[in-house]
């Protein structure tokens, strides 16, 4: 039975990787899902065989069929990675209401993962609706309602401070109003603790990638993405971290 829903879940990841996918490449140029893709070097349309998700990219070879130009690589990416962190957190919190919750934000954290790296941008269609979504999950999830509004509003004043700081200090924008969004959306959906980890583990992300970053110079970081890699760190295994570390201390 095991093996017949992760079949399911896994096809089912795929089909949503590929509309995340479309969602991404129509963005800038304000085009439906619906809307057949368009090559973004010669504005030519895809054939509707190489639209298929994997497959399509496996056929057009990843390339354009009329001007030969590259497919961004998040084409393939992202139907691949959907299904396969769907099925670990099916693995990990099987049917309940967990799962279809966090397979919701990490979903939309997949979204603001390329968005902020591809577009740099976290975009308030994901974001609010995200916010409210974890309002109402609280209502019935073992977080409850007044530990999920503490964690949103706490991790987003953490953030709100240090953005304010730092432009004090630097007169440069360092945080933007979309990371604060993205961690009150955190915050509500996983209470105070797990995002309080995934800020600490998003820094040092952060900053072992700024550091070995040979273009750290020449363009913005985007600290959207490594959020949500440590968002989905917190997820599956920032329960155990956090007693791992506090029973280091005899706490």
């Amino acid at each position: 039975m095991w093996i017949l829903w992760i079949g399911i879940i896994a096809v089912a990841g795929i089909l949503i990787g590929w509309v995340c996918t479309k969602i991404i490449l129509q963005f800038h140029r304000r085009r439906s899902i619906f809307h057949p893709l368009i090559c973004e070097k010669c504005s030519s349309t895809i054939k509707p065989l190489y639209q298929f998700p994997l497959i399509g990219y496996f056929l057009s070879r990843g390339k354009c069929s009329e001007c030969g130009a590259k497919l961004p690589s998040f084409v393939i990416v992202i139907p691949i990675i959907t299904p396969l962190l769907l099925i670990l957190l099916f693995a990990k919190f099987h049917f309940s209401l967990s799962f279809f919750q966090y397979s919701l934000l990490i979903i939309a954290g997949i979204l603001i993962f390329f968005f902020d790296l591809y577009h740099r941008i976290i975009p308030d269609m994901i974001t609010l609706p995200m916010i409210l979504a974890a309002l109402i999950f609280s209502f019935f999830n073992d977080l409850g309602f007044w530990a999920a509004l503490r964690g949103g509003a706490f991790c987003a004043g953490i953030f709100l401070l240090i953005a304010i700081i730092f432009r004090l200090i630097t007169k440069r924008e360092g945080l933007g109003s979309g990371d604060i969004k993205l961690i009150c959306m955190i915050g509500l959906s996983l209470g105070f603790k797990l995002t309080f980890l995934t800020i600490f583990l998003s820094s040092v992300i952060g900053m072992i990638l700024y550091a070995f970053s040979k273009i750290r110079n020449t363009i913005l970081i985007p600290f959207g993405s490594f959020i949500v890699i440590a968002m989905f760190m917190s997820i599956m295994t920032g329960n155990e971290l956090i007693n791992w570390y506090l029973g280091i201390w005899g706490i």
